[in-house]
């Protein structure tokens, strides 16, 4: 079977077992997301460390309040912004008044915002599995970004990033199928605790 085939019907049960959450439950969930987040990470951020959050669509967990608190401790922050088929990261100062539409629902920095290359990435996922298999939407920005950033570290032009997953416990599955292109995460968070894969 083509890893593709599994991935559409893994979507569709994600994406059922994550929106049977209330508002509520996601809410106090991403808060937990945040305290585990924190204590992972506060430790790579104090030196200025430039961290990708995302902003929420659906029912997805909400990195925000989890990139707030690293900023506290010194993180620089910076959100997604989708132009066709490429996704770039733009400075974003963690308030969300000069935010603009940002393509797929999400909200981002304008273009005058500066671009930024992130060290950490806070990633949305539907899915993703104890060894860092990350189930996302379908579109591939993130593998697609992920990929140039990576390529560019082995040629000696920055570091790779280190991406942390952002989930609910829910989304986890003994097996996402894998293609040849998917970046495994490095971590992920979720309101139960810290996972490094």
């Amino acid at each position: 079977m083509n890893p593709g085939d599994g991935k559409a019907a893994l979507r569709a049960v994600l994406r059922a077992r994550r929106d049977a959450a209330t508002l509520a439950e996601r809410a106090a969930w991403s808060a937990r997301v945040a305290q585990h987040g924190l204590a992972a990470l506060r430790d790579r951020v104090r030196s200025g460390a430039v961290v990708a959050a995302y902003w929420p669509i659906r029912s997805e967990a909400d990195p925000r309040p989890l990139a707030r608190r690293l900023a506290d401790d010194g993180a620089r922050l910076c959100l997604p912004v989708v132009d066709g088929e490429a996704m770039a990261f733009r400075a974003w100062s963690g308030r969300d008044e000069d935010l603009v539409p940002a393509g797929f629902g999400a909200l981002g920095p304008g273009a005058t915002a500066p671009e930024c290359a992130p060290a950490i990435v806070l990633a949305p996922l539907l899915g993703c599995d104890w060894r860092g298999g990350r189930l996302g939407w379908g579109k591939g920005y993130y593998d697609r970004m992920l990929a140039a950033r990576d390529a560019a570290a082995a040629r000696g032009a920055g570091a790779r990033p280190f991406v942390v997953g952002v989930a609910f416990a829910c989304q986890l599955v003994a097996d996402v199928p894998m293609d040849a292109h998917d970046r495994r995460l490095d971590a992920i968070v979720t309101e139960e605790g810290w996972l490094a894969c």
